[in-house]
């Protein structure tokens, strides 16, 4: 899913948390890391490309396959898990709750709209995988 979409769906996440709950703090948190966990595959480019970092090579460099290893650290189920115990550890912190609904709109879009695998955003999947982009994201042709 392109950033820009998340970018929307966020906002309305956003806005919707606001409406329920009247509280500015965790709207934001909602919004911004429904979003901001995109910034992983900014970390991925350097990996895969280079410092020399501008939205345009970005997009070419996802779209033309130079992207070989697919880490996305922040794209995870393991990390949802952890935020989903520390939730309850914390009686259900506003801020950390709606954070963790973020991450969980972000990752169903991903989940539902781009072409992955069932696995693809458990991070131990990814590292058995070797971070193989090719592997990870490639959908099997049946």
């Amino acid at each position: 899913m392109r950033p820009v979409s998340h970018l929307g769906i966020s906002f309305v996440a956003g806005a919707a948390t606001y409406y329920f709950t009247r509280s500015i703090p965790p709207s934001i948190a909602c919004f911004l890391i429904g979003w901001l966990i995109d910034v992983d595959h900014i970390w991925d480019y350097y990996i895969n490309v280079g410092w020399d970092f501008s939205i345009k090579k970005f997009g070419h460099a996802v779209d033309s396959g130079k992207m070989k290893k697919a880490f996305l650290y922040f794209h995870s189920y393991e990390l949802l898990i952890i935020l989903i115990i520390l939730c309850f550890f914390t009686q259900f912190n506003y801020c950390l709750s709606f954070t963790t609904l973020g991450i969980v709109i972000h990752l169903v879009c991903d989940q539902i709209v781009n072409p992955v695998k069932p696995l693809t955003y458990f991070l131990i999947y990814r590292v058995l995988k070797k971070f193989d982009h090719n592997v990870i994201f490639k959908i099997d042709a049946k």
